[in-house]
């Protein structure tokens, strides 16, 4: 699953990755995932003439594969939930990306988690 996002880094923009965030989650989450203090922090470093540090590429690639993980499970509109969501462990999603440098380990096991989520059925 890390290998996705590694050639997300490569292979799409990040402007591509950070644009369906900003149309998933919102500006504002997709500002605080990428590490930003604010929404227009985020802006600047994308409108920077070298783009945003490669923490925030990482960061913005592995939000992007994690929206993707949703849309695969027809459940696009649960992804920001998600990531606000505090999990059995004590954990907010979108605080453990903010706080990593979309390192292998640590986008692992969102992905790995997001999947298992996206994918249970809800309890009726």
């Amino acid at each position: 699953m890390t290998a996705t996002v590694v050639e997300r880094v490569g292979h799409t923009s990040v402007d591509d990755d950070a644009e369906l965030c900003v149309t998933a989650l919102g500006p504002e989450l997709t500002a605080y995932v990428a590490g930003a203090a604010s929404v227009a922090e985020l802006k600047s470093w994308m409108a920077a003439p070298q783009g945003p540090p490669w923490q925030v590429r990482r960061r913005l690639a592995a939000a992007a594969e994690l929206v993707t993980v949703f849309e695969n499970a027809n459940q696009s509109a649960l992804t920001a939930a998600w990531l606000r969501e505090l999990d059995p462990a004590g954990y907010v999603p979108a605080r453990v990306l903010r706080l990593s440098d979309g390192d292998e380990a640590s986008v692992k096991a969102l992905l790995e988690t997001a999947t298992s989520w996206a994918l249970t059925p809800a309890a009726g």
